[in-house]
């Protein structure tokens, strides 16, 4: 078999071979200059995606501070509270808007005061030719809708038509000795003993008494309602048929009844009399005698 001879011809080889070294030195540079491309494309993207961030950043701490300002300031306002700092207010002499009262133009006169909690003040108020005991909440009997609101030491706060005015005790029946707070009533009124011999002779333990047989003091006192309209503003008390006890707590015919440790007896019920003597050992009563209002301590 004869053998087959290639013949190549040299010129077109070399022209091939040219052509292959060119095409791979062409596709190294091209691979390089792809790579050097791609190398900066890379570090642009990597620092786009650094200055993305840093804003964010920026954004998030300058968030962090525009919030910093707000939460800041409803720590401080609720620190009022959470520690026990009183917000300012003018007392019963200010509106509930911390706006001074004005000074109401109704007539009435306060006569005395009992200021206790919110809810047990007692005022006497005088309006024409009535007296009585008003508490806390109770409506006033004059034309209108007038209530009273808070009772303090040297005024009382009431709501008129839904309008807050004050009106301040009466400096004549104050120099007079009626009683203007509960704090001055407990170093100013008069303190009755009910434990000496000649009272125990009466009556034995007054407390024990008082407690469980009540009955007992009826020879003693007399009572009668006062009522104004209908409605009930004390308790007229006289001597019973045995006198002495009367004599001894130095209580007049005629008195009137007011209020037992603020409580006003304007619309005191049997059963709220009951507890109160049941968990009191002293008693602060305020009788009005004549054009005077009194209060009498007694101590069991």
């Amino acid at each position: 078999m004869a053998s087959e001879v290639l013949v190549v011809d040299r010129p077109a080889l070399m022209a091939i071979l040219t052509s292959s070294r060119a095409l791979k030195l062409l596709t190294i540079v091209l691979v390089a200059l792809l790579l050097w491309v791609l190398s900066g494309t890379t570090w642009q993207v990597a620092a786009l995606f650094r200055e993305v961030r840093l804003p964010d950043a920026g954004r998030t701490v300058a968030t962090a501070q525009s919030s910093s300002g707000p939460q800041y300031n409803v720590q401080a306002l609720l620190g009022v509270p959470l520690f026990g700092v009183a917000p300012k207010t003018g007392g019963a002499s200010t509106g509930q808007n911390n706006e001074p009262l004005r000074e109401s133009q109704l007539k009435i006169k306060v006569l005395g005061v009992v200021a206790g909690s919110v809810e047990t003040g007692v005022a006497v108020l005088q309006y024409g030719r009535k007296t009585r005991a008003y508490k806390v909440g109770e409506q006033i009997e004059v034309p209108g809708t007038v209530t009273l609101q808070a009772v303090n030491g040297d005024h009382i706060v009431i709501e008129n038509n839904r309008r807050r005015e004050k009106i301040e005790l009466d400096k004549k029946t104050a120099v007079s000795g009626i009683t203007a707070s509960k704090e001055r009533t407990s170093r100013g009124a008069e303190v009755v003993n009910v434990n000496t011999p000649e009272i125990r002779a009466l009556v034995g333990d007054p407390r024990d008494t008082l407690q469980n047989s009540p009955l007992r003091l009826a020879r003693f006192f007399a009572a009668s309602p006062v009522t104004e309209n209908g409605q009930v503003t004390g308790y007229r008390i006289k001597p019973g048929r045995d006198p002495r006890l009367f004599e001894q707590l130095e209580l007049r015919e005629g008195d009137i009844l007011l209020s037992i440790n603020g409580q006003s007896l304007s619309d005191v019920t049997t059963q709220e009399l009951l507890r109160m003597v049941e968990n009191t050992t002293s008693y602060e009563i305020m009788i009005k005698r004549s054009d005077e209002i009194l209060t009498r301590r007694m101590e069991l």
